[in-house]
């Protein structure tokens, strides 16, 4: 039996990104420029890939009209796969569209990662929908807000704004507010704020942080400087904390009369 192993996968990665230190997770890509593979990258590409292997556009297009019919889910999926490198062709987004409507969860999230990876604006209505109901599989709604994020569309903003209050997974919570960070609509500062005075998890506060970063959003300035001082006392070298330590010690000494 085909298991949801690359989709319980992914949320695994998400999961060890926002475990990671800053410095680790910006070689994920959290911070731009930083080259290798963000949270967004790593849901995308958690599941089979098939590259071209020297396959022609309409090579490639007519195997996957012949695979997303075929009865079994594996197959559908693996002809969904064969359109990602695919060059930019109406018929391309129709296949990827039927796959957004397949019957089986593992179909329609690699549907949803290809439309993300392709940056398929067009499908970002029907993603937003998908997410908003209530029968859509936690798995598939975690995969729809990375999707988004890819997309940069600022009309994906609104319903990754109403997942945000709808769920407490903090795998979940730090993938959303990253897509945020990426889809970069300012309507969304309020939320990033507020997210980073008051979310439990300190990971997902330092991503909203770097969300609003992103976005050009300010937060409230005594949070500007209490964050800037948790930034500075993490970077200090251990010397300079040691002796700081030392002065003060003496000082105390000093004024009990030793």
């Amino acid at each position: 039996m085909f298991k949801l192993g690359p989709a319980f996968l992914a949320a695994i990665i998400v999961g060890a990104l926002l475990a990671l230190p800053l410095h680790a997770y910006a070689q994920f890509g959290g911070v731009p420029g930083a080259g290798s593979m963000s949270a967004m990258q790593a849901l995308d590409r958690a599941g089979p890939s098939t590259l071209k292997h020297g396959q022609s556009d309409d090579d490639l297009i007519k195997a996957a009209k012949r695979e997303i019919t075929d009865a079994d889910p594996r197959v559908r999926v693996d002809g969904l796969e064969k359109l990602r490198f695919v060059g930019d062709k109406p018929e391309v987004s129709e296949l990827l569209f039927r796959g957004l409507n397949d019957a089986d969860v593992r179909v329609r999230i690699k549907a949803i990662d290809v439309l993300g990876a392709r940056g398929v604006n067009e499908a970002v209505p029907l993603m937003s929908q998908a997410l908003f109901l209530r029968e859509t599989p936690a798995v598939e709604k975690l995969h729809l807000v990375a999707a988004l994020g890819r997309i940069g569309d600022a009309r994906g903003a609104l319903p990754i704004l109403e997942y945000l209050d709808e769920t407490d997974d903090t795998p979940s919570r730090g993938t959303a507010v990253f897509a945020l960070g990426e889809i970069g609509d300012p309507a969304a500062n309020d939320k990033l704020i507020d997210i980073v005075q008051n979310d439990k998890s300190a990971k997902v506060r330092q991503l909203a942080e770097e969300a609003l970063e992103k976005i050009g959003g300010e937060l409230p300035n005594h949070q500007q400087e209490e964050a800037k001082a948790e930034r500075d006392k993490a970077l200090e070298p251990t010397d300079q904390k040691l002796a700081k330590m030392r002065e003060l010690d003496a000082e105390m000494q000093k004024q009990r009369g030793y």
